[in-house]
């Protein structure tokens, strides 16, 4: 099942619809709003019941949607079996970001990522990395969709990035979930961009926090998820290219923690909600760094995963200088 979401322009502002991909019918998208309605109506409720209960189960943000439980789940699976036509969705939709992550966390979970990192950066490789999944907490609400603009924060100066990674998302929330029993809570995988800005992400985790500023300002995600049973097992190819020219290109495959281990950690001693995103960290050589190149402002990032599709992003324009922190003295003596 293929799950994206399309915003229409309105009188009163954008609109955004949850779709799906009609079974056997590629391209298709069905409103699953319109089939909730029609379901409400055929049980009995009024025309504007109907529309004000599909309203409440099916509202245009994904995570909560996915709040609903159940109820949502199966009316998601209904409209993907609907292959009449009668709830297609109205052409001329946009694809935005699938999911607006109700949390974001992103891991380190490719060996030779964070090999290279380190050896790059004149360290070496932390034996905590093959102990337990080192992750950050990222900005929930800075995602943009695919073909937006992404924001080139001033305090970033020529090492701006990519990340070519999956996004995990998370249908079904728990806490101390088992590996065994993780992929019971995973809706699909979609295509992450975790933008970095280099310059102040290297200098501000010599402080052993972070990363913040480095990482909070912009991620992408998109264009759809895709439920893990119509993905080709093994791993999925994946691929970055800049203005065309393809700059990384890997494999899922090779991941040191799975899907399911990054599940059960992220929600090891604390609440994992339904909505959530979590990244796998970033594919072997599948960022500027690791290649000692940087794109541009103005170039275009294509990120490519099989069976997903392509996430699409330019770069802005470096803005004007803004407001940074004057240094201050050291007080106390070590």
């Amino acid at each position: 099942m293929k799950i994206a979401r399309l915003r229409y322009p309105s009188p009163d502002g954008p609109e955004i619809r949850i779709v799906v991909e009609a079974l056997g019918q590629p391209g298709r998208w069905v409103d699953v709003r319109n089939t909730a309605r029609r379901a409400f109506e055929r049980r009995g409720a009024t025309a504007g019941a109907a529309l004000q209960l599909a309203r409440t189960l099916v509202p245009s943000s994904l995570s909560q949607a996915l709040e609903n439980g159940e109820a949502f789940l199966e009316t998601l699976a209904q409209a993907a079996a609907d292959t009449s036509g009668e709830t297609l969705a109205a052409e001329g939709g946009q694809f935005v970001a699938p999911i607006d992550p109700s949390l974001y966390r992103d891991f380190l979970s490719f060996e030779v990522h964070f090999t290279n990192a380190a050896h790059l950066n004149n360290h070496g490789v932390s034996p905590v990395l093959y102990e337990i999944p080192i992750g950050y907490m990222g900005n929930a609400l800075s995602f943009i969709g695919p073909d937006e603009e992404v924001p080139w924060p001033f305090y970033a100066q020529e090492r701006m990035d990519y990340e070519l990674e999956l996004g995990i998302v998370i249908a079904r929330g728990g806490r101390d979930i088992q590996p065994e029993r993780a992929r019971e809570h995973i809706l699909g995988l979609t295509i992450l961009n975790d933008f970095s800005a280099r310059d102040i992400q290297l200098r501000e985790m010599q402080g052993r926090l972070g990363p913040s500023k480095g990482k909070h300002f912009c991620n992408a995600v998109g264009p759809v998820i895709v439920t893990l049973d119509e993905l080709p097992a093994g791993g999925l190819q994946m691929s970055a290219r800049v203005n065309g020219e393809v700059w990384s290109s890997g494999n899922s495959g090779s991941m040191l923690w799975s899907l399911e281990e990054l599940v059960a950690w992220a929600s090891a001693g604390e609440p994992l909600p339904a909505g959530a995103l979590l990244g796998s960290g970033t594919v072997g050589f599948g960022c500027g760094m690791e290649l000692q190149k940087y794109p541009q402002p103005g170039d275009l990032i294509e990120l490519e995963v099989e069976g997903i599709g392509v996430l699409r992003n330019r770069l802005g324009q470096r803005p004007a200088q803004g407001w940074l922190p004057s240094p201050k003295t050291p007080t106390i003596q070590i």
